[in-house]
């Protein structure tokens, strides 16, 4: 099948696809050394590298969401009609991820440290528990689930483009094999240990990083014949 988009489409798609790699492979490296516990005795002693190691992690997030555009501008006829949805969902459940990651990064490091022991169960599969015990985190009222409804939408935009992909045969499927387990479980990252949450974000990177690799090398542009003289 021969390219029939504009050069300079094609070239701002392998842009974003390039763009994307290194960031998506480096997120499990970053949630391995660098994201550290997500209890206050761990988080306390190393409270500003905490924050920027979660800036770097948010970075790294929305700088690998590109290769979700890629994924759309490359594929988007042969998606069919839920393209756009699944790239909407998909992009809005990265965005807001990186967005958890920011939020995460400022505030809990001040809630290690004025009330630990709420902040190491907020931070756990008890946070139902933790919200009844506490009438400060109660005073935040439904605010306080939106992280929840962020990771809901990281869930079904992850798994919506997932399945596509697999239904579609765009990718090896391997790739949307890996798109569906990377959404699941960064969605429930709190629920689940910690290497757990790190083979998420393995599962997410190199999903997004393997899908910019194989649009990188089917875009390659071709080389002219030189007329025979």
């Amino acid at each position: 099948m021969y390219n029939t988009y504009p050069a300079s489409f094609t070239r701002m798609t392998r842009l974003l696809a390039g763009v994307s790699i290194l960031p998506a492979l480096f997120l499990p490296f970053y949630e391995a050394f660098l994201h550290g516990g997500r209890r206050a005795m761990e988080i306390n002693p190393r409270a500003a590298a905490y924050m920027a190691a979660h800036m770097i992690g948010a970075y790294c997030t929305i700088l690998a969401g590109f290769g979700l555009i890629a994924i759309y501008l490359r594929y988007h006829e042969r998606m069919g009609r839920g393209a756009p949805l699944s790239l909407i969902l998909a992009l809005l459940g990265q965005i807001s991820y990186a967005g958890l990651l920011f939020i995460d990064g400022f505030f809990n490091p001040l809630f290690a440290h004025f009330d630990p022991a709420l902040q190491t169960q907020f931070h756990s599969p008890d946070f139902f528990q933790a919200v009844a015990q506490s009438p400060l985190l109660q005073s935040f009222g439904i605010a306080l689930y939106t992280p929840f409804l962020m990771s809901l939408l990281l869930i079904v935009g992850y798994g919506f483009l997932g399945i596509l992909l697999l239904l579609k045969r765009i990718f090896p499927w391997p790739i949307g094999v890996l798109f569906l387990v990377g959404g699941v479980i960064l969605g429930i990252d709190l629920m689940v240990p910690m290497w757990v949450e790190i083979a998420g974000y393995a599962a997410e990177g190199l999903a997004i990083a393997w899908s910019a690799w194989l649009i990188l090398r089917e875009s390659q542009p071709v080389a002219r014949a030189k007329p025979v003289a």
